[in-house]
């Protein structure tokens, strides 16, 4: 399953109900930046947005998306058993719990007048109502809906490969549609107050259709007010119980929990390993944020793992999937009922490269191909020259070899000595970066033999060298402590090649490939 798919039910069916609010939202806000060309302009687009989100259909995903939504919000917000989260989590979380609050008079004036009262819902009619009386509340209300989708987006797709890359345009566009749905409802605001302010246009405008009386303007405000009061009552229920659990935790018989690699704490169960952890302050790596999505918060449970619930379904996918041993469990889906000893498997430090980075650099799967150069025969011809020649030779033989490998669309990851490891697939991505791999390798064979060339005209021993070319799955991320860092490859995809590298001393041909080399290229040129 893709890793964006992953999580229990209940995740899947919190985050497509946000995504069909979050398509909601963003259709309405374009539609706003309209206004900077005109009010006409805006109803004819919103004519082209009702026409899906008016029909029966798309009523019923709609209302179906913001009830269910917000409900399993506060039905999360309920399960908790610590308030000690990190900073995105309490923006994403008073975000969420605001918006619903001060959406319902939008939804009470604009959705239910025209449903039940038969009020246009015209932007016109609409925006007369809300300028400029209400311009702040409705400000507010579409930035707070922007920042909870957009934190809800990216700790979602920074899982996904491609988000790195698409990262810088994905924030670009992240500041450009609010900008630009405020400038536009400024724009059309203006608008309808100049016309407005003519007795004769309203009149014109009010002429064949139904304007709210005051007793239609007292029933909705009932209605708003028994909603606002709905939802408050159940906010405090879902804050009553993280208070209740917390306070019945503090009276109940204490667990003990180890960490083999750190402190032991007494706690109440209920929580999960990871609630634990940054409740106590024990620092944990969750890159997912606790959804089961990712496996960096996984623990080896050395003791007490017959007093465990089996995985969920969520977490068995994701164990599977990084093919993780037995004993191994998220920390994220385990609840302690009685004492545990568990090493975490992913330590993070006091200054965690990975714990604002995203998916890409903290660490992913790709599919790629690996080189791996040595350079036959420089240790013995370095051994007659001065430092500085050295350093030169090898210098300029490096760069005809990473010019080779950038043309071809290949990184190179790492110099050792006289030799080099290249990758192909990352971080940029490659249709074919087998092939990609295969032509940077003979090319470089060719560079080989004009260098001789130059060599031999100088008086200068000719060289060799030898290349191992692989192809499989090779984790990349950054890869070093907080303070020094570089993004590398690591997995058996780069030991491969190494000791295929080491084979050409064997055969005596200086380019060896790999099985699945062989077999990507001849399944791309149609040979067999």
């Amino acid at each position: 399953m893709n890793v964006l798919l992953a999580g229990s039910l209940v995740q899947r069916l919190r985050l497509g109900s946000g995504l069909v609010l979050f398509a909601f939202a963003l259709t309405h806000f374009l539609n706003h930046g309209l206004g900077l060309i005109g009010l006409d302009v805006m109803e004819a687009a919103q004519g082209w947005r009702t026409a899906i989100t008016g029909s029966l259909p798309g009523k019923a995903v709609l209302a179906v998306a913001a009830l269910l939504h917000p409900a399993l919000g506060l039905a999360r917000l309920a399960a908790r058993r610590t308030l000690r989260l990190p900073l995105w989590e309490w923006l994403q979380i008073g975000s969420g719990v605001a918006v619903p609050f001060l959406l319902l008079p939008h939804m009470v004036f604009a959705g239910m007048a025209p449903e039940d009262y038969g009020v246009s819902d015209r932007y016109g009619q609409v925006l007369s109502s809300l300028w400029p009386w209400l311009a702040w509340n409705q400000s507010v209300l579409l930035l707070l809906v922007w920042t909870h989708g957009c934190i809800g987006l990216h700790f979602w797709l920074r899982l996904a490969p491609w988000y790195g890359r698409a990262g810088p345009w994905l924030l670009a566009l992240a500041v450009a549609i609010p900008l630009l749905a405020l400038t536009g409802f400024v724009a059309a605001g203006r608008e309808i107050a100049a016309i407005s302010s003519d007795p004769a246009v309203i009149a014109q405008i009010r002429y064949g259709t139904r304007w709210l009386t005051d007793t239609d303007y007292a029933q909705l405000r009932a209605t708003l007010a028994t909603a606002q009061a709905s939802y408050i009552g159940l906010l405090l229920l879902a804050l009553l119980a993280v208070l209740a659990c917390m306070v019945r935790s503090a009276a109940e018989t204490k667990i003990r929990i180890t960490y083999l690699d750190g402190p032991e704490i007494a706690v109440t169960p209920g929580p999960s390993l990871l609630e634990i952890s940054r409740a106590r302050g024990v620092p944990h790596t969750s890159i997912c944020g606790g959804r089961a999505r990712c496996s960096t918060c996984r623990v080896r449970v050395v003791r007490g793992l017959e007093s465990l619930l089996p995985p969920s379904e969520a977490e068995a996918r994701t164990l599977q999937r990084v093919g993780a041993p037995a004993g191994v469990r998220l920390a994220c889906q385990i609840r302690p009922a009685t004492d545990l000893t568990v090493l975490r498997i992913v330590t993070p430090e006091p200054a965690e490269v990975q714990s604002a980075a995203p998916a890409e650099t903290a660490g992913t799967e790709r599919v790629l191909t690996v080189l791996f150069l040595d350079v036959r025969g420089f240790t013995e011809m370095s051994q007659s020259k001065l430092p500085y020649d050295v350093v030169f030779v090898l210098n300029r033989l490096f760069a005809h070899f990473g010019a080779a490998i950038e043309a071809e669309g290949g990184w190179i990851d790492k110099y050792m000595g006289d030799g080099m490891m290249a990758v192909f697939g990352v971080p940029k991505p490659l249709d074919n970066p087998c092939a990609s791999g295969f032509a940077a390798a003979c090319a470089m064979l060719a560079e080989r033999a004009q260098l001789n060339v130059a060599l031999l005209a100088a008086g200068e021993p000719p060289f060799e060298i030898g290349i191992g070319l692989h192809a499989g799955v090779g984790v990349a991320g950054h890869i070093g402590a907080a303070s020094r860092h570089e993004y590398s490859v690591i997995g058996d995809v780069t030991n491969v090649a190494a000791r295929l590298e080491g084979v050409t001393k064997e055969v005596g041909y200086p380019l060896v490939c790999s099985r699945a080399v062989v077999d990507q290229l001849a399944e791309r040129s149609g040979l067999t």
